[in-house]
């Protein structure tokens, strides 16, 4: 299905030219693997396409800080930080409104994976606002130029905060090589998840980092944890019924269980964005939101 797509794609775009050079190690990675060069090239050619490897420095260099200054996160740090728009009083009536609007969805999915609705909630807003903003960038071109640079030397000379140091130069280049390879997961993950959409790749919207729909799934989370809540045939993460049902789902994949210790609650929320913080903005936004439960 994947390469019928892809040939599908080579042929209403015949008119566009190979992709630069650039992409030549990635289009043979792919290619040695059974994916469809000719297919992957019309798309890395398209225009609006092009090398940035401005994203993979941008996380090695804050993988790098996070590993070597590390930050003790406290409600404090939650309070100056950029999440506490979250829990200003009109934005959690709003999203208490969108609680309410898609109430079946919620309670559905809360009795089908035992994910409280306002959990679900919170992360759907801290992730997309309740998808009013889903990103501005095209997740394939994010994802493919991520994967290009597990080859340390396109990123280092981006890099600021090495300090001269061996031993940071050496985890960063580790990490791009670890990041790369699982970029590149990623870009086969949304090849198949838009060919099982019936969309094209370059149609998807996507998070610096290529995360994608209302509920900011990675592609391969959204091949093993989408769910088709609306029984149309497709599992479209850009939907709030499919969206929500999935959140759950991978709360439930990774742990999530009724009567459960905090720190095990946590734990599963971590698995969803690796940032204390990001756990500690969720609960606290999911606690502000449980006067909002559909009733029982």
């Amino acid at each position: 299905m994947l390469a019928a797509f892809l040939l599908l794609s080579v042929v209403a775009q015949v008119g566009h030219t190979g992709p630069e050079t650039v992409w030549e190690p990635l289009l043979a990675r792919l290619a040695a693997e059974g994916v469809d060069r000719a297919g992957v090239a019309v798309l890395l050619s398209t225009p609006g396409v092009s090398f940035d490897p401005s994203i993979m420095a941008k996380k090695v260099d804050s993988m790098v800080k996070n590993r070597f200054e590390p930050v003790t996160v406290t409600r404090r740090t939650l309070e100056k930080s950029g999440y506490r728009r979250f829990l200003d009083p009109w934005t959690i009536s709003k999203a208490g409104r969108y609680m309410a609007a898609n109430r079946a969805s919620f309670s559905a999915a809360e009795e089908a994976y035992g994910v409280p609705a306002e959990v679900v909630a919170a992360i759907l807003l801290v992730e997309t606002k309740l998808g009013s903003y889903l990103g501005d960038r095209e997740a394939f071109g994010v994802l493919a130029s991520m994967a290009l640079c597990r080859d340390f030397e396109l990123v280092r000379g981006r890099l600021k905060n090495l300090k001269n140091s061996p031993e940071r130069t050496a985890f960063a280049a580790q990490a791009a090589k670890d990041k790369g390879d699982w970029a590149y997961a990623e870009l086969k993950a949304l090849l198949a998840y838009a060919a099982a959409k019936q969309a094209s790749p370059l149609a998807i919207p996507g998070s610096i980092y290529g995360a994608i729909g209302i509920c900011q799934f990675m592609p391969t989370n959204a091949l093993k944890f989408g769910v088709d809540a609306d029984n149309d045939g497709i599992v479209d993460l850009f939907t709030e019924a499919d969206a929500i049902h999935s959140v759950a789902n991978y709360l439930r994949g990774h742990g999530w269980r009724q009567g459960q210790t905090e720190e095990e609650r946590k734990a599963a929320i971590y698995s969803y964005n690796h940032s204390n913080l990001y756990v500690m903005a969720v609960l606290a936004v999911a606690d502000k939101l449980a006067a909002y439960r559909p009733a029982s």
